[in-house]
């Protein structure tokens, strides 16, 4: 058996949670179409392991939900909105590891990794969802489409800030505590 073998099993056992937890979500109340969710939890801690291996498992939690019926373009964006998040969360703490306290590196973290998915999803949202709304018949033209995007975008923006918010902490807390376990090493 290769000595490997046990963090592919993790890898996978952490994408399969993310996708479960993907339809595990409610609604938020300003713009329900917006839908909170856990799901990039397992996906940060993954990337915590390996940016490699979380990128390496970004289809699979695209292509499992789509097939089961989730809108492709929203599910694309999903993807965005996490990779936007769980990036800028790896990449600032090992950047920060041993140079502050943990808690002082965990904040600075969890406010580049929420402004990066603001900042992200604003201007993906504004280049995407106007075309989508065409696409999907809430609009009949590019430019009332345009109308109710930047109507949106306040909401979009506190959205993804919020969801950001709850995330990063939580998956920075669950790797903790999974690595002092010694369930990771």
């Amino acid at each position: 058996m290769n000595r490997f073998t046990p963090v592919v099993y993790l890898v996978a056992a952490l994408t399969g949670l993310a996708v479960i937890l993907r339809f595990f979500d409610f609604p938020y109340p300003p713009a329900p179409f917006l839908k909170y969710d856990v799901s990039g939890v397992p996906l940060a801690i993954i990337a915590f392991m390996s940016l490699r291996a979380a990128y390496g498992v970004l289809p699979v939690y695209y292509v499992i939900p789509v097939a089961m019926g989730s809108d492709p373009i929203g599910m694309a964006m999903k993807c965005l909105a996490e990779l936007s998040t769980f990036t800028p969360l790896a990449l600032t703490l090992r950047k920060l590891h041993g140079k502050h306290s943990e808690a002082i590196a965990a904040t600075i973290a969890v406010a580049v990794s929420a402004t990066t998915r603001v900042a992200v999803m604003s201007l993906a949202n504004y280049l995407v969802t106007p075309h989508w709304l065409v696409w999907a018949g809430w609009a009949r033209d590019l430019q009332r489409a345009y109308a109710i995007t930047i109507h949106y975008l306040p909401h979009i923006a506190l959205f993804n800030l919020t969801i950001a918010l709850i995330v990063s902490p939580l998956a920075i807390v669950v790797y903790r505590v999974l690595t002092r376990t010694g369930i990771l090493r």
